[in-house]
């Protein structure tokens, strides 16, 4: 893909409505192999994730940016770890459990006015970004980037086959909100042109199924300065 050709894909992509995110979007028969969004579904899923996320970034406060119907976020809550949630589905809320319901924020994963800067030491994004338009995984990043003051943990599904930097693709197969995969070179670019460096010692923790999503992102400013 070239520019103009990257230019007008981008021009050309339609963002999918909060109304898509229903009850049935969440924990309908649909999903492939019972992949719901049942807390005790996400568990099994979910396996080492949650104590990995405890035991490799240490946060004090976290966010997961969109978060969904909150699982993960119980999952942290039951290890110790109290995170806040922003999911702009407002099945989101009501579907999540007691413990984690009141700490969600229906909104937009792109708006900067949800959250103060630098309010968190550890932003969350997990298969989240498959579901924006490339225009809005850009305002994305520089939401995350905004809120952390330090780490960034990110999955998302890639472009399988990239031939350049700038190829992006579907996955309608999978879910049909699946409307933008990136060249992972051009997401982990987005986040270095806001201020950040990979961690890829980090990354090789995080991404202990080998699957090959996983970006783990330290925001400069967070960075000792270099003697002189």
């Amino acid at each position: 893909m070239n520019i103009t050709e990257f230019e007008q894909a981008i021009l050309n992509q339609q963002s999918v409505e909060s109304g898509h995110y229903d009850t049935e979007y969440w924990t309908g028969d649909w999903r492939a192999d019972g992949n719901n969004y049942n807390l005790e579904t996400r568990r099994r899923i979910e396996a080492r994730n949650p104590a990995l996320i405890k035991n490799v970034f240490h946060p004090r406060r976290a966010l997961d940016l969109g978060c969904g119907p909150g699982a993960l976020m119980h999952l942290l809550w039951e290890l110790g770890v109290v995170a806040d949630g922003i999911d702009f589905a407002e099945s989101s809320v009501r579907l999540a459990t007691p413990e984690v319901r009141d700490r969600i924020t229906v909104g937009q994963v792109t708006d900067p006015t949800l959250k103060p800067a630098g309010a968190y030491d550890l932003v969350i994004c997990r298969e989240v970004l498959e579901h924006l338009t490339v225009l809005q995984v850009r305002q994305a990043v520089a939401n995350m980037v905004r809120m952390t003051s330090r780490f960034i943990y990110v999955t998302t599904r890639f472009h399988p086959r990239p031939a350049s930097l700038l190829d992006f693709t579907t996955q309608f197969d999978v879910d049909p909100t699946h409307i933008t995969l990136l060249n992972k070179d051009l997401l982990r670019l987005m986040f270095v042109l806001d201020g950040c460096r990979s961690r890829p010692d980090l990354e090789a923790q995080m991404d202990w199924g080998h699957k090959g999503r996983v970006l783990v992102l330290e925001k400069l400013s967070a960075q000792p300065r270099a003697r002189r």
